[in-house]
């Protein structure tokens, strides 16, 4: 990897795991030329992918940028260097989506997060301190932009309880949460395949076959921003039995912390000495039906938010005697809590006032994010909103002061996450640089 590589790496991301990362933010100079800083708290990065290199006439721009897809925050990573212009030369940046850095020097490596995918024009203004300009360069660059990677979810039915092999799959329960899913490919595990551009009912007939077989059907989607997922269901083609009916019932315990679902059958007429054994549909590839998980009660915990379609099989002798119609269980899974996160940076600075932004960069390893509230010394800054951006202004007063910004998200399973931040407003004719 190249040196500027490694070098946008150190810079940015020195302190990953337990500490703020920073990168050159959004200035106000008033005739200087310090710059801000936005803070990134909590979160995770990833490494750098290839230096880009654009050279035009004696400006040369270098930029990376991180994988798009989950766990991944794509962020992109700007550098320049000018020959022939005098020292002290001022690198003003316009990335093309309301986000400037101004008054960089060319040792400066600047960042920038795009929310939206899109193509960008980004341009550099490098001038002297007086502001003159004397070089402007643009580079066009795309950006796949936040939560690009989709989940895969689908599920089975039976068209005809007469003909087992013929099932109907939907994966219309797939999704993502910018952008749109472009494929769906179908395996079916049965030694074909199948692609389609949408999840809508799709038709496969297994084998007809003498014997029970179980096929691992996946699924595997794939997002407009080039990111992907699958989910992998065996599916039985059993023999069928009239003499059992029923099904089973559910219930589920500790939610936001290590979610487990109890399952109860309800079936009657059933044998003595008949086995119960549960598809919970988030099993290995291959799994033969006999080898199933069995009980009855028998809990179990999903590893992903998602609806599952749930089959209790009831064998006697080692032979699938019933199966329960496919019932659909909704499940948060595990990992399911937030993770609250935020930039902040000044917006707008002169001698007697200051206004904070803050940015929502919250995520979430299952699930997605229903509500944010944001507070700063534990008033709310607008009680109706659920705004991923906010702002906050002040008077500059003749002593410095400290206040406490605080964000609080909430997932669609109802857990909660806060990420807190500390801002300072500087005392009258004083700035936050």
């Amino acid at each position: 990897m190249k040196i500027l590589f490694k070098y946008i790496a150190l810079v940015l991301f020195l302190t990953v795991l337990f500490t703020s990362c920073k990168k050159t933010a959004d200035t106000t100079t008033n005739g200087g030329s310090t710059t801000d800083t936005i803070k990134v708290v909590g979160g995770a990065t990833s490494a750098y992918l290839d230096t880009i290199t654009v050279v035009a006439n004696n400006v040369t721009i270098k930029y990376s940028r991180t994988n798009q897809c989950y766990p991944s925050n794509e962020i992109f990573a700007f550098s320049a260097t000018a020959t022939g212009l005098p020292s002290g030369a001022l690198y003003n940046w316009d990335f093309g989506d309301g986000h400037t850095v101004n008054g960089a020097t060319s040792t400066n490596v600047v960042g920038n997060i795009y929310q939206d995918a899109g193509y960008y024009t980004v341009t550099l203004n490098i001038t002297d301190a007086k502001k003159n300009s004397l070089a402007v360069t643009t580079v066009n660059v795309q950006a796949y932009g936040q939560q690009v990677t989709p989940h895969a979810s689908f599920y089975a039915q039976l068209f005809d309880i007469n003909y087992p092999n013929n099932l109907n799959f939907n994966g219309n329960g797939s999704s993502v949460p910018r952008g749109t899913i472009t494929k769906f490919n179908w395996v079916w595990g049965d030694s074909t395949t199948g692609i389609s551009v949408s999840g809508d009912n799709l038709p496969h007939n297994f084998p007809q076959l003498s014997k029970d077989m179980t096929y691992p059907v996946k699924l595997i989607v794939t997002s407009s921003g080039g990111c992907s997922d699958t989910s992998i269901v065996p599916v039985a083609i059993n023999a069928i039995y009239t003499n059992i009916s029923g099904s089973f019932t559910t219930s589920s315990s500790n939610v936001c912390t290590a979610e487990s679902i109890q399952f109860t059958s309800t079936a009657s007429n059933v044998p003595a000495g008949a086995v119960y054994l549960w598809d919970f549909s988030d099993n290995v590839s291959g799994i033969p039906v006999s080898n199933l998980p069995s009980g009855n009660p028998i809990s179990h915990a999903y590893a992903y938010q998602n609806n599952y379609g749930v089959t209790m099989y009831i064998s006697l002798n080692g032979k699938i005697i019933y199966s329960s119609p496919r019932t659909s269980v909704t499940a948060f899974g595990q990992n399911i809590k937030p993770v609250a996160l935020f930039l902040k940076n000044t917006a707008y600075e002169d001698s007697g006032y200051v206004k904070w932004a803050f940015y929502d960069q919250s995520n979430i390893p299952h699930g997605y994010i229903l509500g944010r509230k944001w507070t700063i010394d534990d008033v709310s800054i607008d009680p109706n909103s659920n705004d991923t951006y906010e702002t906050q202004g002040y008077s500059k007063l003749q002593s410095t002061s400290t206040h406490k910004v605080q964000l609080v998200v909430t997932s669609n399973s109802g857990c909660k996450d806060t990420a807190s931040a500390v801002i300072t407003i500087p005392i009258f004719g004083q700035y936050t640089y």
